[in-house]
């Protein structure tokens, strides 16, 4: 390894180690980050939302249920779950057998491990490339969302690890060949299971049903279709109270007013065109436009004769997420940090790696009159906070990279090149361990 990859690997854990300080004494970092300000510096509030759930999951409640008069509370504070319910009664389950904070402990001990986890996958992915692995590295270890992941307790970082196990196992993906995916080939069995699970664990990847079908994958649909509906309705035949509750928070919200601390890029047009004073019509219009734009452009790259790589349409589906979710949270960042590794891995550019920086940086929040703004009262993250200029630029400045990302992931599937019948979509199979092994190692546009 180069004396300037063993430099930046030095550097990178040096810094992660300070955003674990960081996470465990607390106050030299809190001010910079919008939502721990907000909680005062009191940590845990996302892990204790699963805790409580599972506690009442254990003890025959209903795991939705918010309200505090209606369930025995164990935890210092949580907000009303809204995972599906197999978490609650696995995860969330499992971990209030724990004290509330030892649990929380135990939660962020995972998470570190899991993140440790996707750098040792990272030198397998990189061929044992010490120096190309130190700068991969170095884009898991540096990245200040994190940071937010461990103090809320969050869940994202797993979702990426199982995210990033799907874009391995779709390096294994031959594109462009005329014969249909072979569903019982091992990699395509590993391929649709992470996926199953990681719809299970956060919803969010549903977005890549698309991608599914473009790869034949049927059984895959269905399975994955009939696993979570088995999984989730009868719950809710059961406790059918919060119904209407779990499918507003995850498919039905909107962005219909301020929020400091929701960074995404629905988000950013709407209080963009607030500061230019626009109508309620006005602002509903440009919501829907952002879903309609984003959606049809990615499926268009998805079904049109391309053979573009499947680690590429994933990546652009999952960032396609970022623009259209209501809801993007500084901590959901993490989740591209497979989308940005795989991305540089495949074609190392200083347009990737300026991307990470600008998303692996803190925002400008605690820099700003921001900060001391909302750390005097909370309740203001609701409403249009001035200067102008600080509030944009504090909503833009996750967003505009996500956006910027999502352009570079299309021009790649738009570089990618015409199949040899343009009126047909393409057939993409998964090898068979047979026939990998008699067949050359596909090339960088195959993965």
């Amino acid at each position: 390894m180069r004396r300037t990859s063993w430099l930046i690997l030095a550097c990178a854990s040096l810094l992660h180690l300070g955003l674990l300080v960081g996470w465990r004494w607390q106050a030299p970092l809190v001010p910079y980050f919008f939502d721990a300000t907000v909680l005062s510096g009191g940590r845990g509030l996302d892990f204790y939302s699963v805790y409580q759930a599972g506690y009442n999951a254990r003890h025959g409640q209903d795991i939705y249920e918010g309200d505090p008069s209606r369930v025995h509370v164990v935890v210092p504070y949580f907000t009303p779950y809204r995972y599906l319910p197999p978490m609650a009664y696995t995860v969330g389950a499992a971990l209030s057998l724990v004290a509330p904070l030892r649990a929380y402990e135990i939660w962020v001990v995972t998470v570190e491990l899991t993140l440790l986890a996707c750098v040792a996958a990272t030198y397998w992915y990189t061929r044992y490339d010490l120096d190309l692995l130190a700068r991969l590295a170095a884009m898991w270890l540096v990245f200040t969302p994190y940071y937010l992941e461990l103090f809320m307790g969050q869940f994202s970082l797993v979702q990426g690890a199982l995210v990033f196990a799907m874009l391995l196992a779709a390096t294994t993906i031959a594109s462009g060949q005329a014969s249909p995916a072979d569903p019982s080939s091992r990699p395509g069995r590993w391929f649709d299971a992470v996926w199953i699970g990681s719809v299970l664990w956060k919803i969010n990847t549903i977005v890549f049903i698309p991608v599914q079908f473009r790869l034949r994958r049927w059984r895959a649909l269905v399975a994955g279709a009939v696993v979570v509906a088995g999984l989730t309705l009868p719950y809710f035949v059961v406790f059918p109270a919060h119904w209407s509750d779990f499918i507003n928070n995850n498919f039905g919200s909107t962005v219909a007013g301020h929020e400091l601390g929701n960074l995404g890029f629905r988000q950013l047009v709407y209080e963009t065109l607030s500061v230019a004073g626009a109508s309620p019509l006005v602002q509903r219009i440009a919501q829907l436009a952002v879903v309609g734009v984003v959606a049809v452009l990615a499926l268009l790259l998805t079904l049109l004769p391309r053979q573009a790589r499947i680690t590429t349409l994933l990546s652009l589906w999952l960032t396609a997420f970022f623009l259209i979710s209501p809801q993007v949270w500084e901590h959901h960042y993490v989740m591209l940090l497979p989308v940005l590794v795989i991305a540089y891995r495949q074609r190392p550019n200083w347009q990737v790696a300026g991307l990470w920086l600008l998303l692996a940086l803190p925002t400008p929040f605690g820099f700003t009159s921001l900060q001391s703004t909302i750390a005097a009262n909370h309740d203001l993250r609701a409403f249009a906070l001035q200067p102008v200029w600080a509030l944009l630029l504090q909503h833009a400045s996750k967003a505009v990279p996500a956006v910027l990302l999502f352009a570079y992931l299309a021009a790649d599937a738009v570089r990618a090149p015409q199949v040899s019948s343009p009126a047909v979509a393409p057939r993409v199979s998964m090898p068979t361990a047979a026939t990998a092994s008699n067949s050359p190692k596909p090339a960088a546009s195959q993965c």
